[in-house]
């Protein structure tokens, strides 16, 4: 005879692998359509999904800051680090919890299209640094 605790937990864990499979299916894309993201699959909303981003692009655009000391005369761009954009790849990953850094989170949209249109609209402060 089980011990009424294992029991208990054995029901949840079924309750939760049954729940879950309509999940997997749609992670592994069993039906073959896109996958959804944010969506909830069961009345009680027990096992849910959650996608930040919808798709991932073939293609990824880098925002790089670059200043030059000396405006008045042909002087050399220097690119800045930032310690949490991506950048230069022999570089360990940033550690940020529990704070963010803003403005490397800020650049590293940029990179999403329609970039354009985004510095133009949102990121007008990045030219007046």
């Amino acid at each position: 005879v089980l011990p009424p605790r294992l029991l208990i937990d054995a029901v949840f864990f079924g309750l939760i692998g049954y729940l879950s499979w309509p999940v997997v299916a749609n992670l592994l894309q069993l039906d073959g359509t896109h996958q959804q993201m944010n969506a909830s699959f069961d009345s009680f909303r027990l096992v849910n999904t959650y996608g930040a981003f919808g798709s991932v692009g073939e293609a990824r655009y880098e925002a790089i800051v670059s200043v030059r000391y000396n405006e008045t005369q042909q002087g050399e761009w220097i690119e800045l680090e930032f310690p949490c954009k991506p950048g230069n790849v022999r570089r360990r990953p940033c550690f940020c919890a529990p704070y963010h850094y803003r403005l490397d989170w800020n650049i590293w949209f940029l990179g999403f299209k329609p970039h354009q249109a985004y510095l133009r609209r949102r990121e007008r402060w990045l030219y007046q640094l």
